[in-house]
């Protein structure tokens, strides 16, 4: 009968005490949503009575996107600063300000040059110029000024008569080098006599073209130099007299001081001047 009292007591106290707990979290409740109600509205009233332009950019804090900006800072009517460019970048720390709409800017708020030519992406109409290429305004790697065909006599190096309105007028297009750019004169032959004694005519003829511009054009000494291929690189077909007169030329174009051949000289090598 006793331990029965004691369960009965028990129970009543647990069901009193979840009573009891029931009540008081929804008391919690409603004043937790009372508390949360009265937070904003005082917010509200603290934003609109005290901080009305928080960062004194002339920009009320209920109209401002950005409601820290650095004081001082120029913004626009959203209160945010100013990107004139619309690169991401603020014109406070952009270090290139006037970037194209559209191009993809580094932290600076400046453009890449991928392939470093030297021509920023944007402008670049060949954005994959192989590395120590020398690139023009575009981007692009120049197309080397060549003159083929400057005509010699057989057996000789000496400028035919015939050909030197051509060299002038091509060779004059040289005159504007860059720093890093220089002229290499090649020299050529048919295949008619001994391997040997053509690639020493090949060097000769390659030297009267150098002398021939140096002297009558006014070019650099020290951007011309020469080389000499004697029957290797045929341009025609030696089995043909016209061919064979193609073959005895001279070669004229404008490479990068790092393209140099390594057999490029700026004089005549010895022994290159015999017959």
């Amino acid at each position: 009968m006793k331990n029965f009292q004691k369960s009965l007591i028990a129970s009543i106290f647990v069901m009193g005490s979840a009573t009891s707990l029931a009540a008081a979290d929804a008391n919690i409740e409603d004043s937790s949503n009372y508390a949360a109600e009265s937070l904003n509205s005082k917010d509200a009233n603290i934003v609109e009575t005290f901080y009305k332009d928080l960062d004194q950019d002339d920009i009320q804090d209920k109209f401002d996107h950005c409601p820290n900006t650095l004081m001082g800072a120029p913004v626009d009517k959203f209160g945010c600063e100013l990107d004139t460019d619309q690169d991401a970048v603020f014109d406070r720390l952009d270090q290139c300000p006037d970037s194209p709409a559209g191009a993809r800017v580094n932290l600076l708020g400046c453009e890449g040059d991928t392939d470093e030519d030297g021509v920023l992406d944007s402008k670049d109409l060949c954005p994959y110029t192989p590395e120590g290429a020398t690139a023009n305004a575009n981007g692009c790697v120049p197309a080397a000024a060549v003159l083929t065909n400057i005509i010699f006599d057989t057996g000789e190096h000496a400028i035919r008569a015939d050909q030197t309105a051509i060299l002038k007028k091509d060779a004059a297009t040289l005159n504007d080098l860059k720093e890093s750019e220089i002229i290499l004169i090649t020299g050529h032959t048919d295949s008619h006599g001994p391997s040997g004694m053509n690639e020493r005519l090949s060097w000769r003829r390659a030297n009267s073209t150098k002398e021939f511009i140096v002297n009558e054009l006014g070019l650099n000494n020290d951007n011309v130099y020469l080389s000499g291929k004697g029957e290797m690189e045929p341009f025609a077909d030696n089995e043909t007299v016209t061919g064979r007169q193609e073959n005895r030329r001279t070669q004229l174009k404008v490479v990068p001081k790092n393209e140099l051949p390594t057999e490029a000289s700026l004089t005549l090598p010895a022994g290159m001047d015999q017959k």
